[in-house]
């Protein structure tokens, strides 16, 4: 079975070697964790945000860019998933839900490390028997301060591996990296809804996504509100499948932004109204605008939701009220 960390390695030490050119910067830390601060101290960019994307589906997706019309003489950029192993590369892998907590700090990682960790708090583990037996972890971390020795210990902890063989790639949120990963995470997004309503993920042979990319601000709690109402109003995910047609029937209506009671709200004002905890909104906001199904078992093709193009210019251009 593939190593999802050592699948994905040789990318990373790309990523340490082109650092400076990738607007990146890349240290050590005094118990030997590997480091590349892709949007903290540093700008980051558009191919680091990419590299970061793929890294977070340890190397088992491919990210590309393109261009989406809004209308009123506006557009935005998108970017484009392809992934062909969904459970390891988005489930086991992209899917944020590695909790690190110890009094001082308090992160959630994502990437290939998770499934060295297979931690009991991140449920995805539960739907899958795969683990990862490497001796090297690479985490990925939004967050608004560098990491530091204590942090790093307790990811190397979690995963299993010494200090020296764990590599942190972190980022802000008000960073391009965090802008544009967070709107490629338009398929991970939708295999946590379909977790959450009963398809069975075994069903899924491919999938493809693409989701509008906000503008970068340096404003937190706007780039918050922007990079999700970009998934939540201007994401496409398409899965093929092989199942019966009542088994995507079931669900396909409920994987959308529509189903939830808040839909057409931005995602700023829910969240500051749930006191700034995603986990006190209505969990069945946290959706893809639009889903997809081709049935290969059938030749039926299934879709529920919309892009929202009115919703997605009121969001990012804070001038088009």
């Amino acid at each position: 079975m593939i190593s999802v960390n050592k699948n994905t390695i040789a990318k990373v030490e790309y990523l340490i070697e082109h650092a400076e050119a990738l607007g990146c910067k890349y240290y050590v830390l005094e118990n030997g964790t590997k480091v590349v601060d892709m949007g903290i101290a540093c700008r980051g960019g558009w191919e680091a945000a990419r590299l970061f994307t793929e890294i977070d589906m340890a190397c088992l997706g491919t990210c590309t860019y393109g261009n989406h019309d809004l209308g009123e003489g506006l557009s935005v950029p998108t970017v484009k998933i392809h992934v062909d192993n969904v459970q390891l590369g988005c489930l086991l892998s992209q899917i944020a839900g590695l909790k690190l907590t110890d009094g001082a700090f308090a992160a959630i990682g994502s990437g290939p490390a998770r499934a060295l960790a297979a931690d009991k708090s991140d449920h995805c583990f539960e739907y899958h028997a795969y683990r990862d037996q490497s001796d090297i972890a690479i985490l990925g971390l939004q967050m608004e301060v560098q990491p530091d020795i204590a942090l790093a210990n307790k990811a190397a902890e979690v995963c299993k591996v010494k200090p020296e063989n764990l590599y942190l790639l972190v980022h802000a949120t008000t960073s391009m990296v965090a802008t544009v990963q967070v709107s490629a995470r338009i398929i991970e997004q939708t295999v946590n809804k379909m977790i959450a309503k009963g398809f069975n993920l075994d069903n899924i042979v491919f999938a493809r996504g693409w989701c509008v990319v906000s503008p970068v601000v340096n404003n937190e709690l706007d780039a918050m509100g922007k990079i999700n109402d970009a998934l939540l109003y201007g994401g496409e995910s398409d899965f093929w499948v092989e199942c019966e047609d009542a088994e995507i029937e079931e669900v396909i209506g409920k994987l959308v932004t529509e189903h939830a009671k808040d839909y057409g709200r931005l995602f700023v004002d829910m969240f500051v109204e749930a006191d700034k905890n995603f986990y006190n909104m209505d969990l069945d906001i946290h959706s893809p605008a639009k889903v997809q199904i081709y049935n290969m078992k059938t030749g039926n093709v299934f879709r529920a939701g919309a892009i929202r193009n009115d919703i997605i210019i009121k969001s990012f251009f804070n001038n088009h009220k």
